[in-house]
């Protein structure tokens, strides 16, 4: 199974992080502290972010490049810049529910299932606000 995590990483700032609509609504020392849970990834084009079925290992949200859902073989939707996907398996701590196929570069703010659950130990707040802001949106 091919992951995001094989593609190239490198570490956030607040700015990168403010910037998606997903985090705009954290203040600077929120998105700062928030920064250092997170990484950017980098996916080629062709590569499955992950699989449907499979185990979460991140959520992302989406800086640049597009890539596709798909379930069962159809194609749930397209997803771009500021877009994000993988929450779901996160939240729930469940198996993915679809597949995420890479259709251009792809360039992914990324949060491991630990790195979330010790955002919600040591930043509460900061990670209500998140989550609530997902599922307002019921993105999945």
């Amino acid at each position: 199974m091919s992951t995001a995590s094989s593609g190239h990483s490198h570490r956030l700032d607040a700015d990168r992080i403010r910037a998606q609509a997903l985090f705009a609504s954290l203040t600077r020392e929120q998105a700062e502290e928030f920064a250092s849970f997170c990484e950017a990834q980098h996916v080629e084009q062709g590569r499955e972010v992950f699989t449907q079925g499979g185990l979460a290992v991140a959520f992302f949200v989406i800086e640049s490049g597009e890539a596709e859902a798909v379930a069962e073989g159809r194609v749930l939707r397209t997803l771009g810049p500021g877009d994000w996907f993988g929450e779901i398996a996160i939240v729930e701590q469940s198996h993915r529910t679809a597949t995420v196929l890479v259709t251009s570069p792809l360039t992914v703010i990324a949060m491991t299932p630990f790195e979330f659950r010790r955002l919600e130990a040591e930043n509460p707040d900061i990670a209500a606000t998140i989550t609530q802001k997902m599922q307002q949106r019921g993105h999945g």
